[in-house]
């Protein structure tokens, strides 16, 4: 987290709260924060435009741009071994949560209305894809592990992660985050990224399905441009081949849908993996929330889950469902204000379907 405080005509008045935060006495999220631009791109309603790459490792490969028309049988879904062999247990469990600037604007906020939890609060939206349930073992309907864990490096010196969870797409191999966890204008794209669904460090086997390597990277190009409207923060990840039986992810998961348009009033279930929740640590064990949104400068909000760092992509889910573990992905965690506990994510429009649909070839 960058602290955006600079020492001007106010200087004075900062000395004392600079001593204070020294001192361990304020946390330096609560000094943090950052501009929020004009709100315009694809969340604001004004285009839909994406790029994909191919990811990026430390291995030779570079993030060279994707044609838009290129065929998906042209692709390669071959795991990455090299990645694969750098993502071993013990860098997993040492990965710390992406320090980005994500924590959110005082100013920016208002009181959340009460919530009590009525899911007949919800709106609809305009338009859903649907989910479905993982491929059937012998006849046996397996649960859905759709949520989990983004590790990757390139950003910082040490490992991060991100929150992160699967979509069912035709490919079969796509996952949704935020934009902020696989790209800054500062640091390019991440490098070696890796999903783990169901991640939980506090079993013997913390990946309980295996690993699968990202094969492309692919986000709103206004975001690329402008990483102060976090309207446009979201992002896909197109995964090779992988899991402990090398099939695309869906396959051994499951895939949520997706929905957008609609009101800005809905009942989420909300997943991730937040560095600032214990007993257990949510470093190691996804954690969850359910409230009701609203809408809050063109983003959607919601007020006491306070979801710190690491959370970010984490799905926030309408309609979902404990029996099956599926539900709509209709926004993803993006924005942290720890006073208050307020969490922001998109406003999902139908931009955010036409960046998807556009995944086909990546």
């Amino acid at each position: 987290m960058k602290d955006t405080s600079v020492f001007s005509g106010r200087g004075a008045a900062l000395l004392p709260v600079l001593v204070l935060m020294t001192a361990g006495l304020i946390p330096l999220p609560l000094l943090t924060t950052p501009a929020h631009g004009a709100e315009t791109g694809p969340s604001g309603g004004t285009g839909a435009a994406s790029t994909a790459v191919t990811a990026p490792t430390s291995f030779g490969k570079d993030a060279a741009t994707i044609p838009e028309e290129r065929p998906a049988a042209e692709a390669s879904h071959e795991a990455d071994q090299d990645v694969l062999s750098y993502w071993t247990h013990e860098r997993m469990a040492a990965a710390k949560p992406l320090d980005a600037d994500a924590a959110d604007d005082p100013a920016q906020e208002r009181p959340a209305a009460a919530d009590d939890g009525d899911s007949s609060s919800s709106t609809d939206p305009a338009g859903t894809t649907e989910p479905v349930a993982p491929a059937a073992d012998g006849g046996t309907a397996l649960p859905a592990r759709t949520k989990g864990k983004l590790f990757f490096n390139g950003y910082k010196a040490d490992n991060v992660y991100c929150s992160a969870s699967v979509l069912n797409t035709p490919s079969r191999s796509v996952i949704i985050t935020a934009a902020h966890c696989v790209y800054s204008a500062q640091e390019g794209w991440a490098k070696d990224a890796v999903f783990v669904p169901d991640y939980d460090r506090t079993q013997a086997d913390p990946d309980p399905v295996g690993v699968w390597t990202a094969r492309s990277m692919r986000t709103f190009d206004s975001w690329r441009a402008d990483q102060t409207d976090y309207r446009n923060d979201v992002a896909y990840v197109t995964l090779n081949d992988g899991g402990d039986a090398n099939k695309p992810i869906v396959d051994v998961v499951g895939g949520h849908g997706l929905a957008w348009g609609g009101g800005y009033v809905f009942h989420a279930t909300i997943f991730g993996y937040p560095n600032n929740k214990t007993n257990p640590d949510g470093r190691g064990t996804i954690h969850s929330c359910v409230r009701t949104t609203e809408e809050s400068e063109g983003k959607v909000r919601t007020e006491g889950c306070d979801f710190g760092f690491g959370a970010s992509g984490g799905p926030w889910l309408y309609r979902y469902d404990d029996a099956t573990g599926l539900g709509y992905v209709r926004s993803l965690t993006s924005l942290w204000r720890p006073l208050g506990g307020v969490n922001r994510g998109p406003y999902f429009t139908e931009a955010v379907k036409t960046m998807l649909d556009a995944t086909a070839g990546d």
